[in-house]
C-alpha cells in the first residue's frame, strides 16, 4: 500500500508538522522531504471562535526539513526542523490595531519522535510519542513568534489499513505542554485513493481541543497575529496529493488545508508543497 508523506498541516495550528499514519518504515529505510507552507490572512479566529478583522495583511511562511528512518524492525524515528518567515503589513485602522508592522525570522519548534508498531496486518496499529522543543524567536512589540514558548510532548495511538488502491487511518493523541500553555486533545484522520500508478490524492481532517488548564496569557499584539497562542482550538480539512517522479525514490507533494472553525488561530487556508526522496 501507499500513503501520502506530507510535511505540514495548519502550521500555527498543529502541534507537530509530521506525517501521519500507523505504518513503520523498514529497517534502514528512510524518507526526507523539504517542504514549504504558507498562511496569508487579514483576520483571525478570536477567543470566542468568531472571525475578527486585524486590519492588516499577515504572512506566515515555513521552510521545513522532515525525515523518517527505520532504526529496527517495527521501530521508526522522525524529526522536523522548521524555519519561519513572518511578516505583518501596515495597519489600515491604527485606532483598532496600533501594533507596528514588521518582520521576524528564525527557527521554529524543532521536533523529534519515535513510533513503534503493535500490529502489522490487514489493520495496522502503532503507538508513538513526539516531542517539540521550545526553540523559538519572538518580538513582543510586533506580536510575532516563530514557535510555542514551551515544550510539547504528544503520545498518540494510530490505526489504519490500506491496499494497492486505497488507504485510511485515524489517530488520537494528548499533548502535554510546559510554560503554562494548556494541554490539548488532538484527533486526525485521512483517506487516500490512487488515481494513477504514480499519483495519490487524499482528504484529511484535523481537530484540536484545548483543556484550558494553562494560564499563559495572549497579549493583544499576539492576538492580532494569532501566532502560537494559548488555548488554540480548530477543526481543519483539506485535500492532498503526492506524485512519484521516480517511483519509490523521488516525488512531489502538495495540499490545501482550511480551518473550518477555530479559536485563537489565523483565519486562513494553508498552502503546502514539498519535494521528497526515499530509499
Amino acid at each position: 500500500m501507499r500513503r501520502l508523506f506530507l510535511v505540514s498541516l495548519l502550521l500555527t495550528l498543529s502541534t507537530l508538522s509530521m506525517a501521519g499514519g500507523p505504518w513503520i518504515r523498514g529497517y534502514r529505510k528512510g524518507f526526507v522531504q523539504l517542504g514549504y507552507s504558507g498562511l496569508y490572512y487579514n483576520a483571525v479566529y478570536g477567543p470566542t471562535g468568531s472571525e475578527t478583522a486585524v486590519f492588516r495583511n499577515t504572512s506566515d511562511v515555513t521552510l521545513q526539513l522532515y525525515a523518517e528512518y527505520g532504526i529496527a524492525k517495527g521501530w521508526e524515528i522522525r524529526g522536523v526542523l522548521p524555519y519561519k518567515l513572518l511578516k505583518t503589513g501596515p495597519s489600515t485602522n491604527v485606532s483598532a490595531n496600533p501594533v507596528n508592522a514588521g518582520t521576524l525570522t528564525g527557527i521554529g519548534n524543532m521536533g523529534l519522535g519515535v513510533k513503534r508498531a503493535l500490529l502489522d496486518g490487514p489493520v495496522t496499529v502503532s503507538i508513538g510519542v513526539d516531542a517539540l522543543a521550545n526553540t523559538f524567536t519572538n518580538n513582543d512589540r510586533l506580536g510575532l513568534r516563530t514557535g510555542y514558548e514551551g515544550w510539547t510532548v504528544l503520545p498518540y495511538l494510530s490505526v489504519g489499513s490500506g491496499g494497492s488502491r486505497t488507504y485510511y487511518y485515524a489517530e488520537a493523541g494528548y499533548g502535554l505542554m510546559t510554560q503554562n500553555y494548556s494541554n490539548f486533545l488532538k484527533l486526525n484522520g485521512e483517506f487516500g485513493y490512487r488515481l494513477h500508478p504514480r499519483l495519490w490524492v487524499a482528504g484529511t481532517i484535523d481537530f484540536r481541543l484545548p483543556a484550558k488548564n494553562g494560564p499563559f496569557f495572549n497579549t493583544e499584539a499576539y492576538q492580532f497575529t494569532g501566532t502560537y497562542l494559548n488555548d488554540q482550538q480548530f477543526l481543519g480539512a483539506g485535500l492532498k496529493a503526492a506524485y512519484d517522479i521516480v517511483p519509490d525514490k523521488l516525488g512531489l507533494t502538495a495540499s490545501v488545508i482550511g480551518a473550518l472553525a477555530g479559536e485563537n488561530v489565523p483565519f486562513s487556508r494553508s498552502y503546502n508543497a514539498g519535494i521528497f526522496i526515499k530509499w
